[in-house]
Parts: C-alpha cells; structure tokens; sequence
C-alpha cells in the first residue's frame, strides 16, 4: 500500500507563503501555497489516489497526523 503525506512545507521560502507540500516519494513532492493551500493539496492528493491502495495523511506543523483518508482496497478512495 501507498501512502501520500500532505504536510506544511519546511522550507522557508514556501513557509512564507503558507505552503504546502504532498509529498508522495522521493522527489516527488509538489507544493501548494496560498489561502486554500492544504486544502489544495488534499485535493492533488485525492486525484493521485486512482485505483492503487493509497492513505492519505495529513500532518501538522511538526509532522504529527491529524488526519487519515483510507485506502479501500483495490479502489482508491471514495
């Protein structure tokens, strides 16, 4: 199984601009900034998703998860 993390950015140049990063491997980790930042980056998340089992989690400012989108098997996400 998968699993996407939506996180805010660490990077100082996107942290100015309330960034966000979806980070789904390595160097593979785009970033969404602005006033609907996290919630454009869920959505990317989901459209990434497609029919593989994939978990979405959303982490805070220090990397905690605060919110888990399961994977439904063989589906993706509803």
């Amino acid at each position: 199984m998968q699993t996407i993390k939506v996180r805010p950015s660490r990077n100082p140049r996107w942290q100015k601009q309330g960034g966000w990063e979806v980070h789904e491997g390595v160097g593979v980790s785009p970033v969404f900034c602005g006033a609907n930042g996290r919630e454009d980056a869920i959505g990317y998340a989901r459209q990434r998703v497609g029919y593989a089992p994939t978990e979405i989690q959303v982490l805070d400012a220090r990397w905690n998860i605060t919110n888990v989108f399961p994977a439904v098997s063989g589906h993706g996400l509803i």
